[in-house]
């Protein structure tokens, strides 16, 4: 592994509001959705907002394997790996996106809408392109 450009995307990540998230549909085919990221603190693991009745969630349910891209001017971090979906009280408070508060009606009973669901993202593979480099790894998340 690149462990320069590794660190740099774990930076870089943290710039980013918005991405695309790919999920495979009922005919094997990918289905690309734009999404929110949530406060990433690097590329191992991410967190998205959504609710039970998206496509996304329940491809995911069926099929737990996604890609996140990003990308700027200045980076294009693509990251492969596997998707959960928490629907949990205790959870969904802990991962509440604070931008819900600022007037979307997407959760209308807030925090406890029983609709709102949250995934976490965990990266298995990236390919990044970051200040002219490039690189692909397999990330170890066996390891802590």
């Amino acid at each position: 592994m690149n462990q320069k450009l590794f660190e740099m995307a774990n930076e870089a990540i943290k710039t980013f509001k918005h991405a695309s998230f790919g999920v495979m549909d009922e005919n094997g085919y990918p289905s690309i959705s734009a999404v929110s990221l949530h406060s990433p603190e690097g590329i191992s693991e991410i967190y998205l907002t959504t609710t039970l009745d998206s496509n996304k969630a329940k491809r995911l349910l069926k099929n737990n394997k996604a890609g996140i891209n990003c990308f700027n001017e200045a980076a294009n971090i693509t990251l492969v790996g596997e998707a959960e979906i928490f629907a949990d009280q205790e959870t969904k408070s802990e991962y509440w996106p604070k931008w819900v508060e600022l007037g979307t009606d997407i959760y209308p009973e807030g925090v406890s809408d029983p609709n709102y669901c949250f995934i976490r993202f965990t990266t298995k593979r990236a390919s990044l392109w970051i200040g002219g480099e490039g690189a692909e790894f397999i990330l170890d998340t066996s390891k802590p």
